[in-house]
């Protein structure tokens, strides 16, 4: 029986009896260069944000419309792609350029404008799914919730459903800060696009820090916890609907033509406020804490805040960059924040993946899969967006 197939009850056992064959590598590559490799400040907004003209948003508006004329509803947003979707050359290369910015630049680029163009929801939802196909044409789709597209806000204060009572709510749908991560074998490019950023007072910052910096400084200070890292035997709980969580072991580093790639999530290795961990899961060694806590501490001295507008496309190196978010929620009443959320893959651009773990880094691309893309957050509860519990 493989490690991924274990039930929770047989868990501890299994550790036990497959550490032996699940090691770090034989050493760590090299500290990396490049512009990927920032601290604070040096990520300036004036690098990273794409600007959209007046023109080109009339161009958008024009390929809105084309879509929706051309399906009427109920619209199959799956069908959007480039064809779908069409903008001018000058357009299309522009967003282009977005994704070697995010695969070969700082990992990050923010589109910048469109909330001149006061979309409803229905026509948000297209446009950000067809600006997407011209910047990473391939969507992920979660396979646990079948879902492509997600909505992060606060559903805390939605009703309950009939039978979702002992439903808990997933990371994207509660105000609760959330601790620098990467979104575990969810896609390349972690793709947002900020419907409404909820005010100036509400909260809800976003933060980003390079983990190549953190990589290179832990190889310096404290290299330890790189191969703490690297070993495959950190417990991740995957979530099932309709049966027991199980345990599935794995690094939260690795390494493809000497590019460091994190996978380190907390949410499926100790549990999150509204999904918490089973009591039958092993739990995680003295080392694995101490190398939680040593990234999460270098990613807060070498991060920075996310320059941010309601409209903007973000667009961030999910293998790379690793992402936090302060608490919202501030203001009286219900938060207005909300963000659409995909995780994608840009073939052209895209980082070739370790042999032996490619199949799941894969997984949330493979052809023919039913892709949800719903315009309303209706089922916030039963659609958990994440069987490996990202954000």
């Amino acid at each position: 029986m493989s490690v991924s197939s274990l039930s929770a009850r047989s868990s501890t056992e299994s550790m036990r009896s497959n550490l032996s064959t699940l090691t770090a590598p034989d050493s760590l590559a090299p500290a990396v260069t490049g512009p990927m490799v920032w601290k604070g400040s040096m990520l300036l907004p004036n690098e990273y944000v794409i600007q959209l003209t007046g023109s080109e948003l009339e161009d958008i508006r024009a390929a809105i419309v084309y879509f929706a004329m051309k399906n009427r509803k109920p619209r199959n947003l799956s069908a959007i792609d480039k064809s779908a979707f069409p903008l001018r050359s000058e357009l299309a290369k522009k967003l282009s350029k977005a994704s070697y910015e995010v695969h070969h630049g700082r990992g990050v680029a923010v589109v910048r404008g469109l909330r001149e163009l006061r979309l409803n929801d229905d026509e948000s939802t297209i446009c950000f799914v067809g600006i997407c196909s011209y910047v990473c044409p391939h969507r992920g789709t979660d396979s646990y919730a079948n879902q492509t597209l997600s909505h992060v806000r606060d559903a805390t204060r939605d009703p309950v459903p009939y039978g979702a009572e002992n439903i808990g709510l997933a990371g994207s749908k509660i105000p609760s800060a959330m601790d620098y991560h990467s979104d575990r074998f969810a896609g390349d490019v972690l793709a947002l696009h900020v419907r409404n950023d909820g005010g100036a007072t509400d909260g809800g910052e976003q933060y980003l820090s390079s983990f190549w910096t953190i990589y290179n400084e832990l190889l310096e200070s404290d290299p330890g916890v790189l191969e703490t890292m690297a070993a495959a035997n950190w417990p991740f709980e995957l979530k099932q609907q309709d049966n027991d969580p199980y345990v599935e072991f794995g690094p939260t580093l690795f390494f493809s033509k000497g590019r460091p790639i994190c996978q380190l999530v907390k949410a499926p290795l100790v549990g999150s406020p509204r999904i918490p961990r089973s009591s039958d899961m092993p739990g995680l060694s003295g080392e694995q804490l101490h190398a939680i806590e040593a990234v999460q501490d270098m990613a807060k001295r070498f991060g920075t805040k996310l320059d941010r507008q309601t409209g903007d496309i973000q667009f961030v190196n999910n293998l790379s960059i690793m992402h936090a978010r302060a608490a919202y929620g501030n203001n009286p009443g219900p938060s207005s924040r909300h963000l659409l959320r995909m995780f994608l893959r840009d073939p052209e651009n895209e980082w070739e993946k370790p042999a032996s773990f490619r199949n799941k880094f894969d997984d949330p691309f493979v052809p023919g899969r039913r892709q949800d893309i719903p315009v309303l957050d209706t089922d916030p509860r039963r659609k958990i967006s994440g069987r490996d519990s990202h954000g």
